[in-house]
């Protein structure tokens, strides 16, 4: 077990210790910093080719990136029980399958979207949308719901959350806790054209900024909804961004929509996306700081999660060689703002990556504690190097 010897972490971990089941704060910190084999949310899986449990494998079962209804320890497994049986029954795509396909696309265009559920539990009917359109209409539809354009007497209170958590396979799988998204179907969209990452974030913005409005337009109970469904959407996206493969795909795209170099890549990244995030995190709608209209801070916390996972691939991808904290930098956050970035947004960002899913209360609580004892280090220090600096200007 490693030793603790910064006094705020342990002050935060006796806290954690009053209100944790571990016997003492020293097993605490054991239980905490032992990284488990897999995901505990799917404990009790087990892989279909050898029968190996999630408990017992030394990490992480994958699922069939097809399918999502199995899970394999390797690559060897997964090949042996697609020859032996797993083909024949892979995303069979069936005569019902393809009538409900193409039954939601035709929906979708008509600007109705309640039935997208359908394409979050059926990877068949998804693969037949994919083939009739379904990007280039989630695309469409992105813009309309920006625009005002769509019907809102379908039953939800949003149609791009409603496209983004069932598409993307948003699911609450721990109490009110959003721990599941697909990085297979995220990255599909991504690289279906070159606007399809922009119109996305754009509409997802646009889900927070209209909270604003929510109150006075709608009455306090709908405001709650909207706000509700914004988080939502920030949760999937975050979830998805998690994976290699995801972030990739946004920032450097694909030959079958003009792959980017390191230098385009790195100006997308400085002139597009980090201007809208700062907009937004400067206050992007008149009152959104308001606890009245961003009830905890949620969305912007969610934004600056958000900031911090595209922050984290910026410097790991090597974005830019040159600066790699560019990105972060480009944001200009004012003190406040860096605060909870450097010890709430960025630690749960990373720790995220770190377990390839949603940090636990504990995991998370020792992440902030270490992040803001570095951060009032650095402060530390950085005060005292500004004050020789001063300190030499006088004698002279």
């Amino acid at each position: 077990m490693e030793e603790i010897t910064n006094p705020l972490v342990q002050a935060m971990l006796d806290d954690l210790q009053r209100r944790s089941t571990a016997g003492s704060t020293a097993e605490l910190v054991e239980k905490i910093t032992t990284p488990h084999p897999g995901n505990p949310l799917v404990s009790g899986l087990k892989c279909e080719g050898c029968g190996i449990s999630q408990e017992d494998a030394e990490k992480a079962l994958l699922q069939c990136a097809r399918c999502h209804q199995v899970c394999y320890c390797s690559r060897e497994c997964q090949k042996s029980h697609w020859k032996e049986s797993h083909k024949n029954i892979c995303a069979k795509v069936t005569a019902a399958d393809k009538e409900e396909g193409k039954r939601v696309i035709e929906e979708m265009k008509q600007g109705d979207v309640s039935s997208m559920q359908t394409l979050q539990r059926s990877d068949a009917a998804y693969d037949v949308a994919k083939k009739l359109g379904l990007f280039d209409t989630m695309e469409d539809l992105f813009e309309q719901d920006m625009e005002g354009e769509l019907p809102n007497d379908k039953g939800y209170f949003s149609t791009t959350q409603e496209i983004i958590t069932n598409i993307f396979k948003g699911n609450r799988e721990v109490h009110d806790r959003y721990t599941c998204a697909c990085p297979v179907r995220t990255k599909e969209y991504i690289l279906s054209s070159p606007t399809a990452w922009d119109n996305m974030m754009d509409a997802t913005l646009f889900q927070a900024k209209i909270m604003t409005k929510a109150d006075s337009i709608w009455g306090a109970e709908l405001g709650a909804w909207r706000h509700s469904a914004a988080r939502d959407v920030f949760a999937t996206i975050n979830l998805a961004l998690l994976h290699e493969k995801v972030a990739k795909a946004l920032f450097f795209q694909s030959k079958a929509t003009g792959k980017r170099s390191q230098e385009e890549a790195r100006e997308y990244a400085l002139n597009v996306m980090a201007p809208k995030l700062k907009e937004f995190c400067n206050n992007g709608g008149e009152g959104f700081a308001s606890s009245r209209v961003d009830r905890n801070e949620t969305i912007q916390n969610n934004v600056h999660q958000f900031t911090a996972l595209l922050s984290y691939w910026y410097r790991t991808l090597n974005v830019d060689d040159e600066n790699p904290n560019a990105f972060i930098d480009a944001m200009q956050l004012d003190d406040a703002q860096e605060f909870k970035y450097e010890t709430i947004a960025r630690p749960l960002a990373e720790g995220s990556i770190q377990y390839g899913r949603t940090l636990t209360m504990d995991e998370f609580t020792l992440a902030r504690a270490r992040a803001t004892a570095e951060y009032q280090r650095r402060k530390g220090s950085a005060r005292k190097k500004s004050g020789k600096k001063k300190g030499s200007k006088k004698k002279k």
